[in-house]
């Protein structure tokens, strides 16, 4: 999944993802059109989020702080709900999830 984001999607992922697992307390969250790709979201959960995907994770206050100010970016970013809907509905459900 991750391989098939763009370089600079890959690069607004990783430093996202570094910098949650460093506890920052100002992070560079990635850009609204990221935000609302289901593709890129689904790259964010797997790499921070999946039980399985972090050996330690972040305190879960952190851990809340973080998502609660992601899930509020990724409603910002949307332009078009009914747009939206209907590409999830389109969209490959992933073996993971």
């Amino acid at each position: 999944m991750e391989n098939q984001l763009t370089v600079d999607a890959r690069r607004q992922l990783n430093r996202f993802c570094r910098q949650y697992l460093q506890l920052h307390l100002d992070i560079d969250f990635p850009s609204e059109e990221l935000l609302r790709d289901w593709n890129f979201q689904e790259c964010i959960y797997n790499t921070l989020y999946e039980e399985k995907s972090i050996k330690y994770a972040p305190p879960e206050r952190y851990q809340l702080r973080i998502l609660k100010q992601l899930v509020l970016r990724i409603e910002e970013s949307i332009q078009d709900v009914e747009e939206d809907v209907r590409l999830l509905k389109k969209r490959p459900h992933s073996q993971g999830t």
